[in-house]
């Protein structure tokens, strides 16, 4: 005769298998998540990390700083301050301002890459190290500040998705505009969120002597402002508020824009905005980084999605790369990040 719990635990059992019988049959598994992944899909960002003395003082919602902001950017009758998806209700659910790095609106540490995110971001490393022409990796750190989940492999010092991507897109722009081989280079980053690529930047190019950052989003600018100076680069890098685009650079003086899933995120008015200021400020190339894997798509108010690569050619631009952002087939099948970087550059410039 069987013992009581060992009825139990053989009916759990069996209902185990049932259960998983059933859920095969219809095309679904069940596997066990590991101590990371569940570390990971707990919580929206690393609360062992780093975090500054002054981090949760200084950023929070009622800074006097971030509600002046929120009153210009509410006051300005712009196109680019309508947002469909950056919205009070996205940034009160996927936003802790003292952990802005961590996995959120601004960077997906690891939903992208959903299950096995160690090894996927492991295989990343390994391909952007392989076109690290630059020697960025030997060069830039990650401390894992602000809640940023960090990676450790072996020896290797530990890095981010905010590390890879940003490297990658450093090389690539090398690869095909020389950026580090050019004198007094100026940049202009719409819808920079909170700094990242303007950091990653000034840290690694001595020659970048202009990063302007601008955002439609008032917190984003709030952000922007404190982590530049708060990396030390805020003598070459600024978060240059909406209501005060005067300050920006004269007409032909900026090298490069860049837009790294921002549009995506905007109407169709709102980036025709954007590409006619653009346009005016006559900056020589941009480059693209939408959402979706092979297409410039916007996002609008009724959920529907409109083709913006009109709005980027009626200002004068024309692509000359279109490349993936991980360019290995077989690299792809596993990360599942179909990314494109779309790089233009102003006709006649």
């Amino acid at each position: 005769m069987l013992a009581k719990g060992t009825v139990s635990s053989t009916l759990e059992g069996i209902a185990q298998r049932l259960v998983r019988s059933a859920l095969f049959a219809r095309g679904y598994g069940v596997k066990r998540l590991s101590k990371d992944e569940r570390r990971f899909m707990m919580t929206s960002y690393d609360g062992n990390g780093y975090l500054p003395e002054n981090a949760v003082q200084e950023l929070r919602l009622d800074h006097p700083r971030l509600r002046q902001l929120r009153e210009d950017y509410r006051a300005l009758d712009l196109p680019v301050c309508r947002h469909t998806v950056w919205d009070d209700d996205r940034l009160k659910a996927d936003l802790t301002l003292p952990w802005f790095r961590g996995d959120n609106a601004y960077v997906w540490q690891f939903r992208q890459m959903r299950s096995e995110v160690r090894i996927k971001q492991y295989l990343a490393l390994k391909h952007v190290e392989s076109r690290d022409r630059l020697g960025l990796l030997a060069r830039l750190e990650e401390d894992g500040a602000f809640g940023c989940w960090t990676f450790q492999y072996g020896n290797r010092p530990q890095v981010s998705r905010d590390l890879i991507e940003s490297i990658n897109e450093i090389n690539f722009l090398d690869r095909h505009l020389d950026i580090s081989g050019q004198r007094d280079f100026k940049m202009l980053d719409i819808g920079a969120g909170y700094g990242r690529l303007a950091y990653r930047m000034c840290s690694a190019l001595d020659n970048v002597v202009r990063y302007d950052c601008v955002d439609a989003v008032a917190e984003s600018t709030f952000l922007c402002e404190y982590y530049l100076k708060f990396r030390g680069v805020d003598d070459r890098a600024s978060a240059i508020p909406l209501n005060e685009l005067s300050r920006l650079a004269a007409p032909g003086e900026y090298d490069l824009a860049v837009n790294i899933h921002s549009f995506s995120e905007c109407t169709l008015e709102a980036v025709r905005w954007w590409m006619r200021k653009l346009s005016e400020l006559a900056v020589k190339y941009l480059l693209i980084v939408p959402n979706d894997p092979e297409e410039l798509l916007t996002s609008e108010a009724d959920r529907s999605k409109k083709d913006f690569s009109a709005a980027v050619e009626e200002a004068g631009y024309e692509l000359i790369v279109k490349a993936p952002v991980y360019d290995d087939e077989e690299l792809l099948d596993l990360l599942r990040v179909y990314d494109h970087f779309f790089l233009y550059r102003l006709r006649d410039a």
